[in-house]
């Protein structure tokens, strides 16, 4: 019988090469630059024994640029590895198997939630009818009871890639932070009311972390959730996550070899105007005032503290940093910001309780003990321990 759908294919090692550098040109294609010297490490030995020396030439000119890019994108920052969307499928009349089965897509760059839901929707129309299918945008766990059988429902969640402390350790680039990457992580507001909505001495935040069968980048765009992990984070816990977020923004900002000068202008605009009813100092009065801060175990209390400290310090950095960018034009802008900074911090000290010693200009480092460069600690602790983590209830799925 003859073999109509096989033929003989002769692997040899100059198929070989050939397979390795489309591997590499794939791989400048996706913006991976660090990964074309691992490809090159198993072809240059190979071109050396043969004495190849134009293709060499071509293998380093080619790593030259390769490494040019890598300088280039962590300078600038923007390269986009991709965007994450968490995608169920509900609807056994429709989806069959895939009933209740959820996936993790990887789109290209700055995919919005409208597109990809749009595409979705298109793709599941034309398979099942338009007049048949729906998009889930409520981001919370479905409930098969409350949907209609006579429907294909599809919901569409933005995720993040998740890593934990020790990762975020390890993985100093953004590179490192978007490769072989299996959990992602997205947030939902709620309040024991019921309410998603509420003050900020209500309002409690559920961190669902998911996790993927295989890493990312993978030869499939979609890889299925295995498990789920669901923290929640009560008032008090959410105030230290928002506020150490607003500390490591500012940190990143600050320690950059080229200052975005817009974005640290605007972090500090959010940061340092003294508002009655948010921002920061609304997480200070509800937690942190006296009449409130006997209602909240004292490990919380101390760790929203150290926040607080760090963040005056990380804010008059920043502070610093902007008033060596800035031209003549700016100066009063940044005098006003100055002025807010000190309305804080004395609004910090009022609702404390504590003294904050500034220097004359308000601006000047300070020499004083443990590094405190800007300012004497807000909650009178010793120490700057940066806040790692906030221990929470949390549950397996």
């Amino acid at each position: 019988m003859e073999d109509g759908g096989m033929q003989d294919v002769h692997y040899n090692e100059d198929v070989l090469m050939e397979l390795l550098e489309q591997c590499a040109d794939g791989l400048w294609k996706a913006e991976r630059y660090e990964l074309i010297t691992n490809v090159y490490k198993l072809i240059i030995p190979v071109y050396e024994e043969r004495q190849e020396f134009e293709k060499l030439a071509h293998l380093y000119e080619t790593l030259h640029q390769a490494y040019k890019k890598i300088a280039e994108v962590t300078h600038t920052g923007k390269r986009l590895l991709g965007t994450y969307f968490r995608v169920g499928f509900f609807g056994q009349g429709f989806f069959e198997d895939e009933d209740g089965k959820e996936y993790i897509y990887k789109e290209p760059k700055l995919t919005q939630l409208s597109e990809i839901s749009q595409r979705l929707m298109k793709l599941y129309s034309d398979k099942f009818g338009s007049e048949n299918v729906r998009i889930i945008y409520d981001d919370g766990k479905v409930n098969p009871k409350d949907l209609d059988a006579k429907f294909a429902y599809i919901q569409v969640t933005y995720v993040t890639p998740f890593l934990d402390e020790k990762e975020m350790q390890d993985r100093k680039t953004d590179f490192e932070k978007s490769h072989n990457i299996q959990r992602f992580v997205f947030e939902m507001p709620f309040t024991v009311s019921g309410k998603k909505q509420g003050g900020v001495d209500q309002q409690c935040k559920r961190r669902t972390i998911l996790t993927t069968m295989h890493h990312f980048p993978y030869v499939k765009k979609r890889i299925p959730v295995m498990y789920q992990q669901h923290i929640d984070l009560n008032p008090i816990e959410v105030a230290i996550d928002e506020m150490s977020n607003k500390v490591s923004e500012l940190q990143i900002l600050c320690s950059s070899s080229d200052v975005d000068m817009i974005k640290l202008q605007l972090k500090l605009q959010g940061s340092v105007i003294v508002q009655v009813n948010a921002g920061p100092l609304a997480y200070a009065r509800a937690f942190l005032e006296e009449a409130n801060v006997k209602k909240y175990p004292d490990n919380k209390v101390k760790q929203l503290k150290e926040v607080f400290r760090q963040f005056v310090e990380a804010c008059g950095q920043a502070l610093v940093i902007n008033e060596r960018l800035i031209k003549e034009d700016q100066l009063e802008y940044q005098e006003e910001m100055k002025s807010n900074y000190r309305d804080m911090v004395r609004e910090l000290s009022n609702i404390m309780h504590e003294q904050i010693s500034l220097a004359d200009d308000g601006m000047k480092i300070s020499h004083l003990p443990d590094s405190y460069h800007i300012f004497n600690a807000i909650s009178g602790t010793a120490g700057g321990t940066v806040v790692q983590g906030i221990s929470n209830s949390s549950s397996m799925v």
